[in-house]
């Protein structure tokens, strides 16, 4: 039983730690740019895990596997889109678009591990997906369709970096996927920056460097550390459910800085995509 209690104080320290990330990440916007800010979200995050590395003692070994590399393409894709998609709509919104990352990973599921979907699930994935249309059709201006769009590519991608992870998870390390995940990340969108724009200045971040640092370390590092270290106590749904909570918290902490008019729409869609999610987690269990 004390188990169990410690395993679910970890996972809601994780997601108290990871939905703050969006907010810092929005503030971080507001004086640089999305692609240089996701350049720099990939660099820390890939130094925080080379730190933990060297705290556990563990060697940084050649992996000498395509699936990595594949995997670093999908992630620095997904963290661009990440980011653009979080300029466009706000914290807020863009934490509800998130939680379509169980309805990808169950397609992925599906049609790449041939895994078997339930009946039953269709219901709520169907809730999901009208309670999303609810919600980003509020009125408000933020609500972009590109950065809808934007939105459900990053989340579709983000299920698809961890599916190739899980493909390889039995015999790397995982601290060392992560780090090769965000080391490519930060090569490939750099050199994309750098091509594109061909001026070093661009890299200049200023005080947005700080957001940037502290959303690298919530969401990139410590957020991910606690989830883990919490499914070794509780069972992966159960950490799941509590995870679907994120929308929420990013409400609770993005509302004072980043107001969005609350309508009756709104807030139909958002306790949509909330209970379809827990409910999609309670049908995997």
């Amino acid at each position: 039983m004390v188990m169990k209690v410690k395993g679910i104080l970890l996972s809601v320290a994780s997601v108290l730690v990871m939905s703050l990330s969006p907010l810092t990440n929005m503030f971080s916007l507001s004086t640089i740019d999305p692609m240089v800010a996701s350049f720099y979200s990939s660099l820390f995050s890939a130094l925080f895990c080379l730190l933990f590395l060297g705290i556990r003692k563990k060697r940084l070994a050649l992996v000498n596997d395509k699936r990595i590399y594949l995997l670093g393409v999908t992630n620095s894709i997904g963290v661009v889109c990440q980011y653009f998609s979080l300029f466009m709509l706000g914290p807020i919104a863009f934490g509800l678009i998130g939680r379509f990352y169980i309805i990808f990973s169950l397609a992925l599921a599906v049609f790449i591990l041939r895994e078997k979907i339930k009946s039953s699930s269709y219901f709520p994935i169907v809730i999901c997906i009208l309670g999303s249309f609810l919600v980003v059709n509020t009125g408000s201006s933020n609500n972009h369709m590109m950065g809808i769009m934007l939105g459900l590519l990053y989340t579709f991608l983000f299920a698809l970096t961890n599916l190739l992870a899980k493909k390889l998870v039995d015999r790397i390390d995982s601290s060392i996927i992560l780090f090769y995940n965000q080391i490519i990340s930060t090569v490939l969108i750099g050199a994309f920056i750098w091509m594109t724009r061909g001026d070093y200045k661009v890299f200049f971040a200023g005080e947005s460097l700080l957001f940037i640092v502290i959303a690298a370390f919530c969401s990139g590092f410590l957020g991910i550390i606690l989830f883990y270290e919490s499914i070794k106590y509780i069972k992966f749904s159960v950490a799941n459910l509590i995870r679907s909570l994120n929308p929420v918290i990013v409400f609770v902490y993005s509302y004072p800085f980043f107001p969005i008019e609350i309508t009756a729409k709104f807030i139909a869609g958002s306790v949509m995509i909330v209970v379809s999610v827990i409910w999609l987690n309670l049908k995997q269990e």
